[in-house]
């Protein structure tokens, strides 16, 4: 689908679910044509719509296509239940036409229906169970198991648990599919039951608002009963030492007083009692965030944020404060997507929860802060790098999931061409030479630079890694963790290495010319050397190492391989559709005419409704062959060396696997630069 037709689509589902008018769609668009601001940007802007909403629509893929058939299936069984008659479901179509609302808001609109006859006309129609809302209380372990936030976003109220089985009331067939991203959250077998309900945000509002009512009550109790208990005599000891901080406090109030009689230092002394006040405002500020940071609803809500996102597969965990809530988005294949919202409220205590959690300073509000966290979920043991930067709204707050067992992943599961795959087994058992591996950031280097190791005999070699920072912990190897802060960089640390007497050596990354001259040495003197540059393609490698001053010669007597990446998002196999392409995205795949059928996507639960489910990776790999090496000593521009090399580019790989129905071609036009 166009991003045209998609942002058509999602300003068409606005207006049905009266989020905005028509009127003020069009108005919207007429702006983006003359500014070029995108409606929905505007929208945003004007705290509208929030990205939650964007974001549970395009979940259920914009049911258009179907949306017709479903409300004259939805009028004809209101008919049947003789809720309405034939003229009032003929005058609501007719006003559908017009406005492009839900038929059940535009009848309940017109008060012909309830809230309660639309969910029961909608179970007869899907065949779901109905429940009517009064008459079907939550329990308070149902609401425990459920974040309020998490809630109100997928418009559900949960009412009953019995061991791992949530039932749910819902007032839509379609909310259905969000539910599953719940189950995978919560870890829970979700039972959907339909229900009426004119506003189902107030309603869930209500039920929570009732349930901490509750325990704020039981909490006022235990308190009163606190208070009415008899109170101790003090102890010898302790009556002497009131005495004696009594007398203390007189003498402190006399000598304060002789004191304020001096002019100037009255002003001191005034400036420093504000000041002790202003801390012990902040202590007692800091000692409620952790206080509430350590109670039960909120170490609830963070585990389920951070179970959720390694149950979904997520590779990061980003929490954005925004107006009026904080964000909460799961990093997926690559791609960010809407979880849930933290209220305003409880924002502080969740990221002081996380913070607890990693050993940071809960206090430390305006620096940036690193820690770390070493969770087990389900049998999977995770290290969650934990960073936290301080914007204009509060505390930004992003986890990384490292899940432990990756690191047990070879060259034959990178997704490389048999070819490549060949060449580099075959040089990664080089006794001494550089491999570097390309890429921009989160292109997955440190991933193929673990698997080449993988492949390195820890019982026989010594194997030395240099690493900013440490992401996995691999055992037989030694792993040193660079800190600038305390001049452990590349280049002192390398240095220093060269006389562990090594074998192989990773150096995470060459930043400077001095790491990369030692680098380059060591891998001249015998040492197998991996390392990392950031550069769009293999054979820019070596102009980025001419710019850094390394003579070619050296480049080219060190220098085995380049191997450049990126990583692509797979086509899910279970809505992989054919589709027969058109000439113009022919041409931007620089794909021959006669191809006649691709693959895409069509989206499904399983994908999140991306039409991709995991990702692959797409390589070229240079070999420094003895021609190359004369190529680059002679200083020949990096183009002329990739077509002496006949290098097969990455743009050739992901090709390939378009053409192979394992890659969209929209994902290669995301990816590949044209």
């Amino acid at each position: 689908m166009s991003e045209e037709r998609q942002a058509a689509k999602l300003g068409d589902e606005l207006v049905k679910r009266d989020i905005i008018t028509r009127e003020e769609l069009g108005e919207a668009q007429r702006r983006e044509r003359a500014s070029g601001i995108p409606w929905y940007r505007q929208f945003l802007q004007l705290k509208r719509v929030n990205f939650g909403v964007f974001e549970d629509i395009l979940r259920y893929e914009f049911h258009s296509q179907s949306d017709r058939a479903e409300h004259q299936a939805l009028g004809r069984k209101l008919v049947e239940l003789k809720a309405i008659t034939e003229e009032q479901l003929a005058e609501a179509l007719e006003e559908q036409k017009r406005n492009g609302r839900l038929l059940g808001s535009i009848l309940m609109d017109r008060g012909v229906v309830t809230g309660a006859t639309i969910g029961q006309a909608l179970s007869k129609q899907y065949g779901c169970e109905f429940a009517e809302l009064a008459k079907t209380p939550s329990e308070r372990r149902a609401l425990d198991a459920v974040p309020e936030s998490m809630a109100k976003k997928y418009q559900m109220i949960p009412v009953a648990l019995e061991g791992d089985r949530l039932t749910v009331l819902i007032t839509s067939p379609q909310a259905v599919g969000g539910l599953n991203h719940v189950a995978v959250m919560l870890g829970k077998r979700i039972h959907p039951i339909l229900t009426g309900a004119t506003d189902m945000r107030d309603e869930i509002t209500r039920r929570y608002k009732a349930l901490r009512s509750i325990a704020s009550s039981r909490g006022g109790q235990q308190k009163a009963a606190a208070k009415a208990a008899p109170a101790a005599k003090p102890a010898p000891k302790a009556a002497a030492s009131k005495k004696a901080a009594e007398e203390s406090t007189k003498s402190s109030k006399a000598s304060s007083k002789a004191k304020t009689q001096r002019g100037s230092t009255e002003v001191t002394t005034q400036e420093a009692t504000e000041q002790n006040v202003d801390r012990k405002k902040d202590r007692h500020r800091f000692h409620d965030i952790a206080k509430e940071a350590s109670g039960l609803p909120v170490i609830k809500l963070v585990s389920t944020i951070i179970e959720g996102a390694a149950n979904s597969g997520a590779t990061d965990i980003h929490l954005d404060p925004q107006d009026p809530e904080m964000r909460v988005r799961y990093r997926i294949d690559g791609i960010l997507h809407d979880v849930m919202s933290i209220a305003p409220e409880i924002e502080n205590a969740v990221v002081s929860r996380i913070k607890i959690m990693s050993d940071l300073d809960i206090t430390e509000t305006r620096h940036p802060q690193d820690g770390h966290i070493s969770m087990e979920i389900g049998d999977t043991e995770f290290d969650i790098r934990v960073a936290t930067m301080p914007t204009f709204l509060g505390e930004r707050v992003v986890l990384r999931l490292l899940d432990q067992t990756s690191v047990l992943s070879g060259i034959k599961d990178l997704g490389l061409e048999k070819e490549d795959e060949d060449k580099l087994l075959r040089l990664v058992q080089q006794p001494y030479g550089m491999i570097l591996v390309t890429g921009p950031t989160g292109s997955g280097k440190t991933t193929t630079l673990y698997a080449s190791l993988n492949h390195k005999n820890v019982m026989t070699e010594s194997i030395v890694t240099l690493e900013d920072p440490v992401e996995y912990q691999m055992s037989g190897i030694n792993q040193v963790q660079i800190d600038t802060d305390i001049d452990l960089t590349f280049a002192n640390t390398l240095r220093a290495s060269l006389r562990q007497d090594i074998d192989v050596l990773l150096v995470g990354e060459i930043r400077d010319a001095e790491t990369a001259r030692i680098a380059i040495r060591a891998s001249m003197t015998g040492h197998l050397v991996f390392s990392t540059l950031h550069t769009n393609d293999a054979p820019e490698a070596i102009s980025t190492l001419r710019n850094m001053g390394i003579p070619s010669y050296l480049i080219a007597s060190s220098l085995t391989t380049v191997l450049a990446q990126r990583l692509v998002r797979k086509i899910c196999p279970d809505c992989k559709k054919g589709f027969t392409p058109t000439k113009a995205l022919l041409k931007s795949l620089r794909l021959p005419e006669s191809t006649k059928k691709l693959y895409r996507g069509a989206g499904c639960e399983t994908c999140y409704h991306t039409g991709n489910k995991g990702r692959t990776g797409i390589f070229e790999v240079l070999e420094i062959s003895p021609e190359i090496r004369r190529m680059i000593a002679a200083d020949e521009p990096t183009d002329k060396i990739a077509k002496a090399a006949k290098l097969k580019t990455m743009a050739d790989r992901c090709r390939d696997k378009v053409k192979a129905g394992i890659v969209a071609p929209e994902e290669f036009l995301r990816v590949i630069r044209t």
